[in-house]
């Protein structure tokens, strides 16, 4: 499904939670609504940025939205009025790269190519953690939360940190380009992209687990799907691609766009996602399933009692299968 209305490309996009809403940032300097099963807009386009939205996010509990804009402008958006919020959030000097809320929905971070990232408290605009400085060279690409809060990661044109989110503790630092760093939903491990290539590391030492090409030009973007199996990653080879998260590998067929594509995000069930392209607009895709998925899907058989296999993901590189059986009503 093909969503228009944004008159320069979309370089932004958040699912709202508990909602079939999405919201798109783009350069024409606006924020949209759209409803994700009707595939129409919702409201008139919220605006309030002078320059060109470059990112956007929404909080955990379904009512905010932050956005960051090309002239290093920050504001927070209540859902329910479409209104932003009378407060000022000043501290950056260059492009908003990224923003993400704490699972708090209180607190959220941004990152700058002021080469530095910050944590702001949403309801007053104070920065509470940080400005923490991430080098000299190369932009300040993607800000992310472990699911717990705990941890704070920033991918860097250079390097990839991991702080204490509670203090601003640097817990380790790995030497090597990361773009769209996040963490699994089991906080376990760090998936980010490098040039042309993902990066799986151990969340909690930062060591790799696993390294492998997944496009053919510079990566812009990577989603987890929620349910931990798969991870989208968008490129400027003009693809989304899919890869599981058990084994690796490829799922399905690249999604083919006409131009490079900026964003990915998943829908809260990681049935769908959406994608943003340089061609102004916005697209939803249905998830394929990997092999490891379809292999546990066991049809239901007579009778009242249906045998299923689960995964569960492991605190080691592997996995674990378990066999449940669960009665049917």
């Amino acid at each position: 499904m093909t969503l228009e209305g944004h008159e320069e490309w979309v370089h932004g996009v958040a699912v709202i939670p508990s909602t079939r809403l999405i919201v798109t940032a783009s350069f024409d300097k606006s924020l949209r609504l759209w409803d994700l099963d009707k595939g129409q807009q919702v409201g008139k386009p919220l605006l309030g940025h002078d320059d060109a939205v470059w990112t956007v996010a929404a909080s955990h509990d379904g009512r905010w939205i932050v956005s960051g804009g090309w002239d290093g402008s920050i504001l927070v958006w209540e859902v329910r009025t479409n209104k932003s919020m009378p407060v000022s959030f000043k501290g950056h000097k260059k492009t908003i790269s990224s923003v993400l809320f704490a699972p708090d929905s209180e607190t959220f971070a941004s990152a700058s190519d002021d080469n530095t990232v910050r944590v702001w408290l949403r309801k007053t605009g104070k920065t509470v953690l940080g400005p923490f400085q991430v080098g000299s060279h190369g932009t300040v690409w993607s800000v992310s939360y472990s699911p717990d809060g705990s941890k704070l990661v920033a991918g860097t044109g250079e390097h990839l940190f991991v702080w204490k989110a509670s203090n601003g503790e640097e817990l380790f630092k790995i030497e090597q380009q990361a773009v769209g760093a996040a963490f699994t939903p089991d906080g376990l491990r760090l998936v980010s992209g490098s040039v042309y290539d993902i990066r799986i590391s151990d969340a909690a030492t930062g060591d790799i687990i696993k390294q492998f090409e997944a496009h053919t030009d510079l990566i812009q973007s990577l989603a987890i799907a929620p349910d931990g199996t798969k991870v989208a990653s968008t490129s400027a080879d003009s693809t989304t691609r899919f890869f599981d998260l058990t084994t690796f590998e490829p799922i399905g067929d690249p999604l083919e766009h006409p131009d490079v594509v900026y964003c990915v995000a998943f829908s809260e069930d990681s049935q769908l996602i959406v994608t943003g392209c340089h061609d102004n607009l916005v697209r939803t895709w249905t998830v394929p399933q990997s092999d490891s998925e379809e292999s546990r899907q066991v049809s239901k058989p007579s009778g009242h009692v249906m045998s299923m296999l689960t995964y569960h993901p492991a605190p080691t590189k592997g996995s674990v299968i378990s066999h449940i059986y669960t009665r049917i009503d």
